[in-house]
């Protein structure tokens, strides 16, 4: 691939991205690194959800200056990919090995506990973006939603990953917490928070 190209997604190289497993694909990458490159610098950013780090290090990649990646994760696989027999034996592993592969790995600080566990440790309005790709079921999405959700700044973004009729559970829980947003790339949900009123 030309090097202009592969410039145009801020990757080493958008084949070697496309290696690391996962199902998020190269639209998604774009239009989260393009929320991501308005962000400020200093901002802090959180990923629920990283598996094998595919989004982690496209989100990475593309950091404001001074600003982190925290990526959550208990790294022992979900109910969904138990059921599609993968291999969940080394996901920690496989996920260090590949950030470092491309060189994010200052950027990110791992929170290897549940999602309602990491939460604890954010102040109310400390967040500029969160992407939930964790557990897909409705309870589990509502959950975050509703602790993670006032995390986020004023002005801040939020992505919900798979918000689409194969997984019915992330549609009714973004519903049913009251979210107005927009599918931005292919069952890639965007809302932004209303920004404080003055």
């Amino acid at each position: 691939m030309p090097q202009a190209a592969m410039n145009r997604y801020d990757f080493t190289g958008v084949v070697e991205w496309s290696r690391i497993p996962g199902w998020f694909d190269l639209p998604k990458a774009i239009a989260v690194q393009q929320v991501v490159k308005q962000c400020p610098p200093g901002s802090n950013l959180v990923e629920l959800g990283s598996f094998q780090g595919r989004s982690s290090v496209a989100i990475a990649s593309v950091l404001p200056p001074e600003s982190i990646l925290f990526c959550v994760d208990h790294f022992e696989g979900s109910e969904e990919h138990r059921t599609m027999q993968l291999d969940l034996s080394n996901l920690f592993q496989s996920f260090q090995k590949n950030i470092a592969a491309f060189g994010v790995q200052d950027r990110i600080r791992v929170l290897r506990m549940s999602t309602v566990e990491a939460a604890g440790q954010f102040a109310t309005g400390s967040v500029d973006l969160i992407l939930l790709d964790a557990a897909h079921d409705y309870e589990s999405v509502k959950t975050d939603l509703e602790h993670w959700y006032p995390k986020l700044k004023p002005g801040g973004a939020l992505f919900c990953d798979d918000y689409e009729p194969a997984w019915p559970g992330v549609q009714r829980a973004v519903e049913a917490v009251g979210l107005k947003g927009e599918v931005v790339a292919r069952a890639l949900f965007f809302h932004r928070k209303p920004a404080a009123q003055s």
